[in-house]
């Protein structure tokens, strides 16, 4: 063991580090999103934000944004540094389950119980495509390292690999 932190989130279900590993996040059954300095394993900040669970985060490759998502059904996009919140999306029809966002720091896709998978603009902060092949919830949607395939896995018991459309 090399360093242990205290998590102010009640319950963890999920936890990211940004590429570059200065900060890493966690968030809780609670809907609140712990950020923390992990070469001190300083708390730097308590986010506030989500109703329900959050299932999944991901900071952007850049480790400017933490996205986040959440049993409320909805999405959240962070500001690191400043700790602001700086975008609610919305436009799954039940929990969202997983989040990843795409190497090109630009796109993200979430996987949500209403068997979709969707792709985000980040910056316009809207969906710009809806993967809607799966027969059951989505638990997972992860990138490839060049960001030109996205993979989703589902209760449905299909691995689907997607070709990107952005």
């Amino acid at each position: 063991r090399v360093r242990g932190y205290a998590a102010a989130a009640e319950r963890t279900f999920s936890i990211s580090s940004g590429i570059n590993a200065e900060y890493g996040a966690c968030g809780g059954i609670d809907g609140i999103v712990c950020i923390f300095d992990l070469a001190t394993g300083k708390l730097l900040h308590t986010l506030e934000g989500h109703a329900m669970p959050i299932r999944s985060l991901t900071f952007s490759p850049d480790s400017q944004l933490l996205t986040t998502c959440s049993d409320d059904k909805s999405i959240k996009i962070y500001d690191v540094q400043h700790a602001n919140l700086i975008g609610t999306l919305s436009g799954h029809g039940s929990y969202v389950l997983c989040v990843d966002f795409c190497p090109d720091n630009t796109h993200f896709a979430t996987s949500s119980s209403d068997r979709r998978v969707k792709v985000w603009d980040a910056g316009m902060r809207k969906a710009v495509h809806t993967f809607t092949d799966h027969t059951d919830q989505v638990w997972g949607v992860a990138y490839n390292d060049n960001g030109s395939k996205l993979v989703s896995v589902s209760d449905d018991k299909q691995v689907i690999v997607y070709d990107c459309p952005i």
